[in-house]
């Protein structure tokens, strides 16, 4: 597991380098090595002599050092690509907008400027399309979004002080596509600056899409001006383990002094929408997700609307990746799963077209059996057990899905598939000993189904959208395979030459286990 990582953070610098970097390298001798400084606010001022000596090497900066663009036109001769570049060793602008991933995992999402409140487009102003970009970059390859570490923006977001129980009385310019940011993306920190305030606020829980789940919370905290004659707080330290790396029950767990979050929960549905005055509201026409009362999901009806000779797992389809299959037997096929967990993530399925475990006749499942028992011996060779699952929503064709674990991993994979799917608004619920799924997945049920390596199994009745990821979320945490990144299989594809030579080495190692053996 990655370490936690120690990061300062401040406010408007405005030219006062030499105070700031001093002060932040005696911090960092006596309670360092800290990973990061992160400046938001304005960083350049009117006299930017003192930086002089840190750009030509006179100086050292002694801990990397990240700001975000600038906020007033005349700081624009400071930015001389506005897209990000490094100013000198251990300081550098991020760029206008992104999300930023550090070795270790961090995830720091920034946009710099301020909100248009004009018909004129302005280098140093964001947009709509802007805090959309982020919010994609921050949702990409992520099917089941925690959420991200850091939001650096100069700008307070709109109503941030709203429902705190100890409200100050200042004024403040708020923007409000700041505000839609942070309720899609939710930080862990959101940090910002440029009214020379310190203000703390409570934690507040941020929403989710229903009710029956929980997020995580967010702090937000504005700095003043570094070196400010009032003496207001304008650095403040962090101790982070990045949210991919730690356990969600920690991270959704409840405070003292949180509050509900101050944000609409229409700032959850679909994009801002600029008005004809530029300013902006919350599209509330969201698309409804309701079938319309002729609306048939059952399986004769699926199976018929199929087109099953452009079948991905129909072995008999030309669709089909043959270089990836296993082994062969009368019914049943066992293929490498594409993208896989581990290298011999693999995948059973009926050779013939049959939509999921729940409608397979029992000469199928009989000889799925079989290659599970086998699966199984093979994984026991290397000391690793067997978890299979399978997820019947937006699926054409039954895959019984096999990813081994280590043996000492097994007794956490039931507490993890059930903090997951609470952490998604869900509950999976154990099946009786004995309790068959085809009892209780009728023809048509759309389902997630897991079988444990200590024989329970765990279902779900899928009723609306459901995380495509789900299974391979579960497996790939830290507490068991420790592969968040692979969660997503489409980040996982080798080309074919790879996967074909793979294939081979699978196939020979499982021989000796296969069922015509």
């Amino acid at each position: 597991m990655t370490d936690k990582q120690k990061i300062l953070s401040c406010g408007d610098v405005e030219g006062h380098f030499k105070f700031l970097f001093t002060k932040v390298e005696n911090i960092n001798k006596k309670n360092g090595p800290f990973d990061f400084l992160l400046c938001v606010g304005n960083f350049f001022g009117e006299n930017n002599i003192e930086l002089e000596p840190y750009k030509n090497g006179m100086r050292n900066i002694s801990v990397p050092t990240y700001i975000i663009g600038p906020n007033r036109e005349t700081d624009l001769q400071y930015y001389p690509d506005i897209d990000g570049y490094e100013i000198c060793q251990n300081l550098t602008y991020l760029g206008r907008r992104g999300l930023y991933i550090a070795t270790s995992g961090l995830k720091i999402a920034y946009i710099s400027g301020i909100e248009n409140n004009t018909t004129e487009s302005k280098a140093i102003c964001f947009q709509k399309n802007d805090v959309i970009s982020i919010k994609n970059s921050c949702l990409k390859g992520q099917p089941s979004f925690r959420g991200i570490d850091i939001l650096l923006s100069s700008p307070w977001p709109k109503g941030i002080t709203d429902l705190d129980p100890n409200k100050p009385d200042i004024k403040f310019q708020g923007s409000e596509l700041i505000a839609w940011l942070a309720a899609q993306i939710k930080p862990r920190y959101h940090i910002s600056a440029l009214e020379n305030i310190h203000y703390e606020r409570p934690p507040y829980r941020n929403h989710s899409q229903d009710e029956s789940g929980i997020e995580i919370a967010t702090r937000f905290i504005a700095l003043g001006s570094v070196g400010n004659n009032e003496k207001k707080k304008w650095l403040y330290a962090l101790n982070l383990t990045p949210i991919d790396r730690i356990r969600l029950s920690e991270l959704v767990m409840k405070t003292t002094d949180e509050t509900s979050s101050p944000y609409s929960k229409h700032l959850l549905h679909d994009e801002p929408v600029e008005t004809k005055t530029t300013q902006f509201f919350y599209d509330m026409e969201f698309k409804s997700n309701k079938r319309s009362k002729n609306s048939d999901y059952s399986y004769k009806k699926l199976k018929t609307e199929f087109d099953q000779t452009k079948c991905w797992f129909c072995l008999s389809s030309p669709e089909v990746s043959k270089h990836l299959v296993i082994a062969v037997g009368t019914e049943v096929y066992v293929a490498l799963a594409r993208g896989g967990l581990v290298e011999d993530h693999m995948l059973i399925s009926p050779i013939t077209h049959h939509q999921s475990l729940s409608v397979l006749p029992p000469n199928i499942l009989k000889e799925m059996k079989l290659y599970k028992e086998a699966i199984t011996k093979y994984f026991a060779s290397k000391n690793r057990v067997p978890v299979f699952f399978e997820r019947n929503y937006k699926t054409s064709h039954c895959q019984l899905q096999a990813v081994p674990i280590h043996k000492n991993q097994s007794s956490v994979v039931k507490e993890m598939f059930e903090e997951i799917a609470e952490c998604n608004n869900f509950k999976i619920d154990e099946l009786p000993h004995h309790t068959d799924l085809q009892q209780i997945a009728k023809p048509g049920i759309l389902y997630f189904y897991v079988e444990l390596p200590d024989g329970q199994s765990l279902y779900y009745r899928i009723k609306k959208d459901f995380p495509l990821h789900f299974g391979r979320e579960v497996l790939a945490c830290d507490r068991i395979l420790d592969v968040n990144h692979r969660s997503d299989w489409r980040d996982c594809q080798l080309d074919k030459n790879e996967e074909s030579e793979l294939a081979k080495k699978i196939r020979t190692q499982f021989k000796p286990y296969d069922i015509d053996n």
